[in-house]
């Protein structure tokens, strides 16, 4: 198991307490691009053309945002 597939596994089990730099290396690691900062909210768009991904940059991030990456990444990832 690679790296980013423990850091990926470890959001599925703990959605809360994430930080935002652990997500956004998780979304990375996917594929997904940073599009751009607007205000305090990192806006992250995957080459395939999925609807972007954005995420606050709060500390710690609420489980909703984690829940969104994940439905992105695993959309991206799905065969």
């Amino acid at each position: 198991m690679t790296r980013s597939d423990r850091r990926l596994a470890r959001l599925r089990r703990a959605r809360s307490g994430v930080k935002p730099e652990e997500l956004r290396t998780v979304l990375e690691s996917a594929g997904f691009v940073l599009q751009g900062i607007r205000g305090s909210h990192w806006v992250y768009r995957h080459p395939a053309g999925t609807r972007p991904v954005v995420i606050p940059y709060r500390r710690p991030l609420l489980p909703i945002y984690v829940k969104q990456a994940l439905d992105a990444i695993d959309e991206v990832l799905e065969p």
